[in-house]
């Protein structure tokens, strides 16, 4: 029998490297981890020449586009860079867990191959306190030679050499040092332009957990890319690469939120739950912990209502769904991808989707969950497990305690639904008066003076905090047999107690100086005793000392009186006041009446009121139209040019005008006036539509062309058809005097119950005279066209005014080379 076993082709390199590793900033974060790791107080990041990157096909060629990250850490010496950083997956993270005081961030073996996802060449310059300086040479690209059977990984040998200081910082152009390691990563895979670095700055800045388990041992992370300096010397800070990165967002927040944190303590036994609002503590809560696998675990939970968002965009520089949600850290360092934009980790958007007014989504909080003391074994359920490739952890009992949003929910969700129902029911999501939230963000953004004194909400602050207090024990929803200590903010309920006592005392206030200033209605007085009716309501709900109590429900007793005293009063005045109207309406429509009677004689004298003289104007233009008709029709019976459809089309046109000219007469001579002068209802779009139709059969169209552009449009309303008649006919017909072809309408709808008509034709236009001045053209008198009367446009305004309209000239050689006019319709 022949002994086999698995060999490790050199192309492993690349699949536990640059291909695994898919994301820089993520290879820049696992080098960063190594530097804590070995107990340095800071990591330095620096670029070099990335303002004009190029292939390098030379190992170290002059101005080779370079990554450092160096620490001043514990180091490494030649037996652990052979035995331990060259042995591929070997990590003795994995079983010594803490060192340097601190809990290890990297425990899986795979940083390294960090530094092949960032760039082709690798220098490591390392060193233990009191020993030699230590540089090992790697080329990446020597493990990738492709189909080559026969070269294993280890058959890939690099240059290992002790050098002096000096040599190391000629080589670096950094300052010497008595310990730790620095990686020098020559020859950059990709581009790390100023927005590319700003990115990593922003994952760094998540990557740090703001309460670090490693406060008493400082740690720093600097990023130094000089070429840029220069660039960003206006920049906000938020907009700088260079510096000390720092995570400072949540400690913003803390006073600009509602924001729920809980704990489950380092035994396992017990959660503590507190609830804050714009700084006011609401309540804390303990409880027994239901989580048999889950202690040392911390929830952070902040709900953005606009004006937090637009203050998250101010003080970053991003806004709060770029930067993410809900991020998760173990033993202070964040697991990406979770918390990043767009990842729904914990289900939140699934949930949400199922009821957007009860359940808060990715987009409405940020926080962050933090675990610590997570000591990982291979094969226990009882701790998170972070999976290789850095992509998360892995879905286990414990995670799944933690996560679960279904019955029984996790204590992530359990934590989430006592900020959701303060959130919905409490605040009533903290509904703002504002309706554009964008031009919000940018007056708050660029006004520097902007506080929070000037937020406008639809409900003032006792009113909110009123139902905060009726709804906590819903918030806190807890078994009593769970509940270990229940505190609610005393001084929260003392404030709100104040502020009951001195609304009741404005309005008791108020109401007097209302009785003594001026006379009022049976309704406004109505009105004084309902509030003081819901005032005592209020009283009685609130712990007010009972004497205060009184003393106010005194004051309303006697207000009380005296106001129905005067209800009563008001009442009966304005019983009579009723009746007197009334007689007067019944005797004005007798005179009315009589009026009418008399109609006929005053518009039969010589003097015609200017709506009469407008009526006769159109009389004569209706049988100019009946004369044209028959002048049409005469012509194509001579020329034997019609057919029986026409004939009958252009008798029933010339029985149209001949009949509407006679309703003119009859509203002239005041005769059944009321009856043709009636509104209808009917959509006007439809109507000039078909009106205008007719003018086909009497005008040919080598004379006059209509075009009607209706887009969808119409307006249904009421209106008097001869009006509308009237104003088409006056427009058309001083078209026809300005030798106009073609009559082009057009009409849309700017908004649902508002219509708008273009009249325009290609006809002579209006003279300049009227130009500068157009509304003149509008008056009585006034013409624009040859042997014109000066009636028709005003004519025009008048009934357009009938049905809530108007017109305006707005110039000549707008749509066609003549006048055109709009018309607004309501």
């Amino acid at each position: 029998m022949t002994k086999v076993s698995f060999r490790t082709n050199v192309l492993l390199k690349s699949i536990i490297g640059k291909d695994l590793i898919t994301d820089d900033n993520i290879a820049v974060l696992e080098l960063v981890k190594n530097s804590f790791d070995a107990g340095s107080k800071e990591s330095n990041i620096i670029f070099r020449n990335v303002l004009h990157n190029q292939e390098i096909k030379e190992y170290k060629k002059l101005n080779a586009s370079e990554i450092i990250i160096s620490d001043s850490g514990s180091g490494m010496s030649e037996y652990d860079l052979i035995n331990k950083w060259l042995n591929i997956a070997y990590s003795e993270k994995k079983s010594k867990k803490e060192e340097h005081n601190r809990t290890l961030a990297g425990n899986k073996g795979v940083g390294r191959f960090s530094c092949d996802r960032l760039g082709k060449f690798l220098t490591i310059y390392t060193k233990k306190e009191n020993s030699n300086l230590i540089k090992l040479s790697i080329d990446w690209r020597k493990f990738e030679q492709i189909d080559d059977i026969e070269i294993n990984i280890q058959d890939i040998n690099f240059d290992l050499e002790e050098i002096t200081m000096i040599q190391y910082q000629n080589e670096t152009n950094l300052n010497s040092f008595k310990s730790g390691t620095t990686l020098s990563i020559t020859s950059l895979r990709e581009e790390w332009s100023h927005k590319k670095i700003l990115s990593l700055k922003r994952q760094l800045e998540k990557f740090i957990n703001p309460n670090q388990s490693f406060e008493s041992e400082k740690f720093d992370v600097n990023i130094l890319a000089e070429e840029f300096i220069k660039i960003e010397k206006d920049f906000q800070p938020f907009q700088k690469i260079n510096g000390t990165v720092e995570n400072k967002i949540f400690d913003k927040l803390n006073f600009k939120v509602t924001y729920i944190h809980s704990e489950i303590s380092e035994d396992g036994t017990k959660i503590t739950t507190t609830l804050k609002d714009r700084g006011n503590e609401i309540f804390t809560l303990t409880e027994h912990n239901p989580f048999d696998l889950l202690k040392n675990i911390k929830i952070h939970i902040y709900y953005l209502n606009p004006y937090s968002k637009a203050y998250f965009m101010k003080q970053t520089g991003i806004r709060s769904n770029e930067f993410g949600s809900i991020s998760f850290f173990i033993d202070g360092f964040r697991v990406p991808p979770y918390g990043d934009s767009g990842d729904d980790w914990l289900g939140m958007e699934n949930r949400k989707n199922q009821g957007r007014a009860r359940y808060l989504g990715t987009r409405e909080v940020i926080g962050r969950i933090e675990v610590f003391g997570n000591q990982e074994k291979e094969d226990d359920e009882k701790y998170f497990k972070i999976i290789s490739s850095r992509s998360g952890v892995l879905n286990n009992d414990i995670f799944n305690q933690l996560t679960k949003f279904s019955n029984p929910f996790g204590y992530y969700l359990k934590t989430l639904r006592r900020l959701e129902r303060f959130v919905v029911e409490g605040i009533n999501w903290d509904s703002i008066t504002i309706k554009n939230f964008s031009k919000l963000e940018d007056e708050i953004i660029n006004d520097p003076n902007w506080d929070e004194s000037k937020e406008l909400f639809n409900e003032d602050s006792l009113t909110r905090n009123k139902r905060i207090l009726s709804v906590i024990e819903k918030i806190v929803n807890v078994k009593k047999d769970e509940i270990i200590d229940l505190s609610i903010n005393r001084d929260f309920v003392s404030d709100l107690a104040d502020e009951q006592k001195q609304k009741s005392e404005a309005e008791l206030n108020s109401i007097v100086n209302q009785l003594s200033k001026k006379e009022l209605s049976s309704v406004e007085l109505n009105q004084l005793l309902s509030k003081i009716s819901t005032s005592k309501i209020e009283l009685d709900s609130f712990p007010i000392s009972q004497n205060e109590i009184d003393k106010l429900k005194t004051e309303q007793e006697k207000l009380k009186i005296q106001i129905q005293q005067q209800f009563e009063n008001v009442k009966t005045l304005e019983e009579e006041k009723i009746k007197a109207e009334k007689d007067a309406e019944k005797l004005e429509k007798e005179l009315e009446l009589e009026k009418e009677k008399n109609t006929y004689l005053k518009t039969s004298s010589r003097s015609l009121t200017e709506d009469a003289k407008g009526l006769v104007h159109n009389i004569k233009i209706t049988s100019k139209k009946i004369s044209d008709s028959v002048d049409n029709l005469y012509h194509k019976v001579i020329e034997n040019n019609y057919t029986k459809n026409n004939l009958l089309k252009s008798l029933g046109a010339i029985k149209f005008q001949a009949e509407k000219a006679n309703k003119i007469s009859k509203i002239i001579t005041r005769s059944n006036f009321k009856a043709d002068a009636n509104a209808q209802i009917a959509d006007v779009v439809k109507y000039i539509n078909q009106y205008v139709n007719i003018y086909s059969d009497i005008y040919p169209k080598t004379e006059l062309d209509f075009e009607v552009i209706c887009n969808d449009s119409e307006l249904v309303k009421k209106f008097s058809l001869l009006d509308i008649s009237v104003v088409l006919d006056d427009l058309i017909s001083n078209s026809v005097k300005a030798s106009a072809k073609n009559i082009k309408i057009e009409m849309s709808n700017p908004s649902k119950d508002i219509l708008k008509i273009y009249f325009s034709d290609d006809g002579n236009g209006v003279s300049k005279e009227f130009i500068e001045n157009k509304e003149t053209i509008f008056d009585l008198g006034i013409t624009t066209t040859l042997g014109g009367s000066g009636i028709g446009l005003n004519s025009v305004r008048t009934g357009l005014k009938s049905m809530k309209g108007e017109i305006k000239f707005i110039g000549n050689n707008i749509q066609l080379k003549g006048a055109c006019f709009e018309i607004t319709i309501q």
